[in-house]
């Protein structure tokens, strides 16, 4: 029953919020009106579902600056966690096909950054066209098990959002999600109030990395830390 209205919630937020963020973009110049509205979403779906946020570590980043946020990938609400607790102004990767959707896939075609996972050397362009906007100041979250967990555990990462950062030139920030995951379990309908805590542990310089190998050795680095923070849980 808490599912199904916190979906119904969800789905017509969803729309009001949608709707106003397309018709400010006239008057947004620098595109910072979506991140207004994701923000106030998130916490209203929270405010409907007793979800709260913590978060820890926070002083260990500027947020006037850009970075890769890499984080393990336990629930629907990842994304909403770290809108509300750690950056507002968070872009994400978005599949290409989510732009065809009505209002809201116009909206997130608009503020954040579609990728075309479905063809290789489309993927590649869209991806080093990630890596420009990244490169130009906006910072962007990845979630390197590439899907939500299926048992509760930290599942192995993937590469491309290592090379995506060294591309970029911009730090990794890793971000460790505690909580989630017994909140909305994959595939279950039962969602539960209760306690997201988000760890932000200190940026990683990349440039000391480098090509395909320097991605794997990043990426190991970024997942020790994150499976430190985990079984701490």
């Amino acid at each position: 029953m808490r599912f199904i209205f916190g979906a119904i919630t969800a789905v017509v937020l969803t729309i009001v919020f949608s709707a106003f963020y397309l018709l400010s973009i006239p008057f947004d110049k620098k595109n910072k009106s979506f991140s207004f509205v994701a923000y106030h979403w998130s916490k209203a779906v929270f405010a409907v579902t007793g979800i709260k946020v913590k978060t820890i570590g926070l002083e260990n980043i500027d947020l006037s600056k850009p970075y890769v946020f890499v984080s393990n990938h336990a629930s629907l609400f990842d994304i909403t966690a770290v809108v509300v607790g750690v950056n507002r102004y968070v872009r994400f990767l978005a599949k290409k096909e989510i732009g065809k959707i009505p209002i809201f896939g116009w909206a997130t075609r608009r503020a954040h950054i579609m990728v075309d996972r479905k063809s290789g050397p489309d993927a590649a362009k869209s991806l080093a066209k990630a890596a420009e906007r990244i490169a130009l100041g906006e910072s962007v979250i990845l979630f390197a098990e590439g899907t939500r967990t299926k048992d509760g555990n930290l599942q192995p990462f993937k590469r491309g959002a290592f090379s995506l950062a060294i591309e970029a030139g911009v730090p990794v920030v890793p971000l460790t999600i505690l909580g989630s995951y017994n909140i909305l379990k994959k595939g279950s309908l039962d969602l539960r109030k209760g306690m997201i805590t988000i760890i932000v542990d200190p940026p990683i310089d990349v440039k000391e990395y480098s090509d395909k190998q320097g991605a794997i050795a990043l990426m190991n680095r970024v997942r020790g830390i994150i499976e430190k923070n985990y079984t701490k849980k």
